[in-house]
C-alpha cells in the first residue's frame, strides 16, 4: 500500500462557521479519485485567523514532527509567500487555498507553491466593468476598512474605469468597533446620488447596510450590486430579504456544468451538506493531488515527486479546466455575473446566473496596478475573522 500524509492548516472564520469541515469533506471527495493502492493519512494544524507567526509555527511543525509530504490548507497568498524559505529548503509542495483576496503578483511563484483561488480580484474587476456598462453615470464603492485591506475594491475600480467611469467616489466606514454601524455609508449615498454604488462588506456590516439601503428606499435612485458573500445562499448568515442585487464569481452553487452538478451530487450524497466556495476549492486539490498521484505509476512518493508530478497537472473540476502551479500561475476561470433572487420552491435565497464574462489575467496591466496599490495589507485570509 502505497501512502501520502497530508497536512492540514486551518483558520478560524466567523463568516464560514464550519470553514474546518467543508474543507476537509470537500477535500476527502477529491482524493476519492486516488489509485485504489493509496493510503491517506492527515495531520492537522489549526493557524488561528491566519497570521504569520502561526502559519510559520504549523509549517515548522508539519514538516518536522509530523513528517507529511505535502501541505494543503487555508492561507493568505501574501502570508504563504512570506513562508517559502521553510517549504523550499524542505522541498515540500504546498497549496495555498484562499478566496483571492489579493492579487497574485510576478513574485508569487516556487516549485513548491502551488494555488487554487476563488479569485474575488478578478470577479471585482469584471463587477465593476459590467456594472458601469449597465447602470452608467456616476459610482461610487461602499466597503470597510477590513475589505479595503485588500486587492478587490482597487480591481472593481480598475474594472469601472475600464468601461468607461472618469471618476469613483470611495466611501468607508469610518469607525472598526465591535458593533456595525454602515449608516455613514448610506448618509453618503444620499448626500452624493450616484448612479450605482458597489457594497465591499461582510457580515454582520452586510447585513445592516442592505437593511438600511432598503429601510431608505435609497435604489429609487442608486442601483446596488454586491460582493459575492453578501448574497451567498452557501452561508448559514444568508439572509432571505437580500434579493434582487447582482454579484459576481469564478463559482457559484448553481453553476450549470456537467462538472459542478457531480461535485454537488457526490458532496451531498456523501456529507448530507450542501458545498459552499471552500468545498469546492478543497475538492480542486483532492482531484489534482490524485491525478498526481496516478501520474507517477511506479514511482516512490515523497516530496520532491508529488512536486514534480503537481507542476504537469491539468484537471477538470467544477470551474473546467486548472493547473495549480505557480510557475507560472494561470488561471482563465470564467465569471459569472449573478442575481440573487428568493426561491419559489425552497423559499430560500439563490443566486441565478444571468450573464458570462471571459477570463482576465492577473497580468493584465491595471490589475497588476491594482495589487501594487497596497502593498501591506491584512495577513489573514479573506473572511478568516
Amino acid at each position: 500500500m502505497r501512502k501520502i500524509r497530508i497536512g492540514l492548516l486551518i483558520p478560524y472564520s466567523g463568516i464560514f462557521r464550519n470553514l474546518r469541515a467543508d474543507f476537509r469533506q470537500g477535500l476527502q471527495l477529491g482524493l476519492r479519485n486516488l489509485p485504489a493502492n493509496y493510503q491517506i493519512e492527515f495531520a492537522e494544524e489549526f493557524i488561528q485567523t491566519g497570521g504569520k507567526p502561526f502559519v510559520e509555527q504549523a509549517l515548522n511543525k508539519l514538516l518536522l514532527f509530523d513528517n507529511v509530504d505535502i501541505v494543503i490548507g487555508v492561507a493568505g497568498t501574501k502570508v504563504i509567500l512570506q513562508c517559502a524559505d521553510i517549504f523550499e529548503k524542505h522541498r515540500t509542495p504546498v497549496i495555498a487555498v484562499n478566496l483571492g483576496g489579493f492579487v497574485p503578483t510576478y513574485q508569487f511563484r516556487s516549485d513548491y507553491l502551488f494555488h487554487t483561488s476563488l479569485e474575488l480580484w478578478k470577479s471585482e474587476w469584471v463587477m465593476g466593468k459590467w456594472a458601469q456598462v449597465h447602470f452608467g453615470a456616476d459610482p461610487a464603492v461602499s466597503l470597510s476598512y477590513y475589505e479595503a485591506g485588500y486587492n478587490m475594491h482597487e480591481c472593481y475600480r480598475y474594472g469601472l474605469h475600464a468601461a468607461g467611469a472618469a471618476s469613483v467616489k470611495l466611501n468607508f466606514i469610518s469607525n472598526m468597533t465591535t458593533q456595525p454601524d454602515t449608516l455613514p455609508l448610506i448618509n453618503q449615498l444620499e448626500i452624493l446620488r450616484p448612479g450605482h454604488t458597489h457594497a465591499m462588506l461582510s457580515g454582520k456590516e452586510a447585513t445592516e447596510f442592505l437593511y438600511h439601503y432598503n429601510q431608505k428606499n435609497i435604489s429609487s435612485r442608486t442601483a446596488l450590486t454586491v460582493h459575492p458573500f453578501v448574497t451567498d445562499e452557501c452561508l448559514e448568515s444568508a439572509d432571505p430579504l437580500a434579493a434582487g442585487f447582482y454579484s459576481a464569481a469564478t463559482w457559484t452553487y448553481h453553476l450549470d456544468t456537467a462538472e459542478n452538478s457531480a461535485f454537488k451530487s457526490g458532496y451531498e450524497s456523501a456529507f448530507a451538506d450542501r458545498p459552499n466556495a471552500y468545498s469546492m476549492l478543497a475538492y480542486e486539490c483532492g482531484l489534482a493531488l490524485s491525478q498526481s498521484a496516478t501520474a507517477l505509476g511506479q514511482r516512490s512518493v515523497n516530496r520532491e515527486s508529488l512536486a514534480e508530478s503537481l507542476r504537469g497537472v491539468s484537471a477538470l473540476g467544477p470551474r473546467g479546466n486548472f493547473s495549480l502551479k505557480t510557475t507560472p500561475y494561470a488561471t482563465m476561470h470564467p465569471v459569472y455575473i449573478r442575481i440573487s433572487e428568493v426561491s419559489k420552491k425552497t423559499q430560500q435565497l439563490e443566486n441565478r446566473v444571468v450573464d458570462q464574462r471571459p477570463a482576465v489575467s492577473w497580468e493584465q496591466p491595471d490589475i497588476l496596478e491594482a495589487a501594487y496599490q497596497n502593498t501591506s495589507g491584512w495577513q489573514n485570509p479573506y473572511l478568516c475573522v
